[in-house]
């Protein structure tokens, strides 16, 4: 069998962002989309410090992740304020770019974002192991020992379940996301995701915070673990 543990992968890549685009139906505009994808990714940090030291695992994995840059006229920029300025002074349209692929509207462009984060996240999470060579990868890690194989997939299944994705409507919180609809179609209030802490009233947005915590969860576990082994060497 050349993948293991397939439940796993579809229960919590594909099952997840199902959930999340069934069930929440309430988005934001298309330039709250933007904003709100350009403020997360200033905050992608690693080990949730300000600032990183080195080459830290987890900065240099979340750089691997794709992106929404913007192009106006034969200028380019990852920031969109800047884009928005450079637009004014030439009176010009923003253009948004997604893996080399430019989008001249936005929601467009933000749908390709989250569904090409979401396979990509949902590929790297899924343990597969070569039946010729033995070895196991997941997370970008190979390992030709099988328990250290397994041992890792467990790691990474922890991780992964470890992100928390909640609801609120108003002051009332809960965990499921058709109680959520429910709270929001009986009140004035919005339905607000909340990934890990981060609070967002759009589903697109909502879906784009989960791939992205699933995979920095799954680099921080190896990472540590990683950490943990070479110190247990040291001081053997």
């Amino acid at each position: 069998m050349k993948f293991l543990f397939t439940a796993f992968a579809l229960t919590l890549g594909v099952l997840s962002t199902q959930a999340l685009a069934q069930e929440g139906t309430q988005t934001a505009s298309p330039k709250e989309m933007v904003a709100e994808v350009t403020e997360g990714a200033a905050k992608t940090c690693c080990a949730d410090k300000e600032a990183c030291e080195g080459e830290c695992p987890v900065s240099l994995a979340m750089a691997k992740l794709p992106t929404m840059s913007y192009q106006v006229g034969s200028e380019k920029t990852c920031c969109s304020e800047s884009a928005a300025k450079l637009a004014e002074e030439h009176s010009a349209a923003i253009h948004y770019v997604v893996a080399d692929k430019t989008y001249d509207d936005k929601t467009e462009a933000m749908t390709a974002l989250v569904e090409q984060t979401e396979a990509m996240v949902n590929e790297f999470i899924t343990p597969c192991k070569c039946e010729t060579s033995g070895k196991t990868t997941i997370a970008g890690e190979t390992c030709a020992c099988p328990t250290q194989g397994a041992k890792n997939v467990e790691l990474v299944k922890a991780a992964v379940e470890a992100v928390n994705v909640s609801y609120k409507v108003g002051e009332e919180a809960c965990s499921c996301p058709m109680k959520a609809k429910e709270l929001a179609s009986s009140s004035d209030a919005k339905m607000t995701y909340v990934v890990d802490g981060e609070e967002t009233c759009c589903g697109m947005t909502a879906r784009l915070q989960t791939a992205r915590a699933k995979y920095k969860a799954a680099v921080k576990a190896l990472a540590a673990a990683s950490t943990e082994e070479a110190g247990s060497e040291t001081n053997s």
